[in-house]
């Protein structure tokens, strides 16, 4: 059974690290170099788009399979720590529907709105209502990356006692 519930830890911890690297990546290296090459900004904007849809309609729903099974798993094979699992799980509910509302919801909404705003400039509701969903986006983007950041943080803190416990 202890090597079942390993198996689960590191699936959980798989797709937390593709999920976070992912997040880093396109975050921190991927959308500063394309808005620094491509030209003009809306071709950019075009392109980070097209990048976001397919990480968070694609790769991300893959992670959430990944985490899903692996801190279920944990939770009923590994050592019971009630307070942290509850915490855990907690924290990785908020991740995934945020992952789920960002991939499901505001991505294709500031798609339509990208569109309105490209065909017609002079559409001020367009444009306001893109710069708000955007800015509610980044600021997702940025929490989730934060919360599994911490999930990752409690991960290692329940690896250092499950090894005392071993011995």
């Amino acid at each position: 059974m202890k090597i079942l519930a390993s198996f689960f830890v590191w699936l959980e911890l798989v797709g937390l690290g593709v999920w976070l690297g992912g997040m880093l990546t396109l975050g921190a290296l991927v959308a500063p170099a394309i808005f620094d090459i491509v030209r003009p900004n809306e071709m950019a904007g075009e392109t980070m788009s097209l990048v976001f849809r397919k990480f968070n309609a694609g790769l991300v729903y893959v992670c959430i399979v990944l985490i899903a099974i692996g801190f279920l798993g944990k939770w009923f094979l590994g050592p019971k720590r009630e307070r942290s699992r509850w915490v855990e799980g907690g924290v990785l509910t908020v991740m995934i529907l945020s992952g789920i509302y960002m991939g499901a919801v505001l991505s294709p909404r500031l798609q339509d709105l990208r569109q309105i705003k490209m065909s017609d400039p002079s559409n001020t509701a367009a444009v306001v209502e893109f710069n708000r969903k955007h800015r509610a986006s980044e600021q997702l983007f940025t929490v989730n990356m934060l919360l599994g950041l911490a999930v990752l943080w409690m991960n290692s803190g329940t690896a250092v006692a499950d090894r005392k416990e071993t011995g």
